[in-house]
């Protein structure tokens, strides 16, 4: 399993384009039915501070790479960011999970 983490600052002014790209990648997600994968954004209650997680149960195959939805997110991203985060993703270990 792999864990990667993006974690960026958009300005105030493109966080509700940014808002409807993730939204686009997730409708794109669950047309395409896609396996192997959880995807999650995070916003903060300021609206300004994002966080994506991206966990694949094969890190060799990313699906993302294939939606042109996801492309457009990164561009969103890019710009929302002032073109200030770097487009690949940190890898990160899971120390633990709890789910109830």
């Amino acid at each position: 399993m792999s864990l990667q983490i993006v974690r960026f600052s958009a300005a105030v002014d493109s966080a509700a384009e940014l808002r409807d790209c993730l939204i686009s990648v997730f409708t794109a997600l669950e047309a395409a039915s896609t396996t192997g994968l959880a995807y999650t954004a995070y916003a903060s209650e300021s609206g300004t501070d994002f966080i994506l997680a991206l966990e694949l149960t094969a890190p060799t195959t990313n699906p993302l790479l294939a939606l042109p939805e996801a492309q457009r997110r990164r561009d969103a991203i890019s710009r929302a960011a002032g073109g200030l985060i770097a487009s690949t993703p940190e890898p990160f270990t899971i120390v633990g999970s709890y789910t109830s």
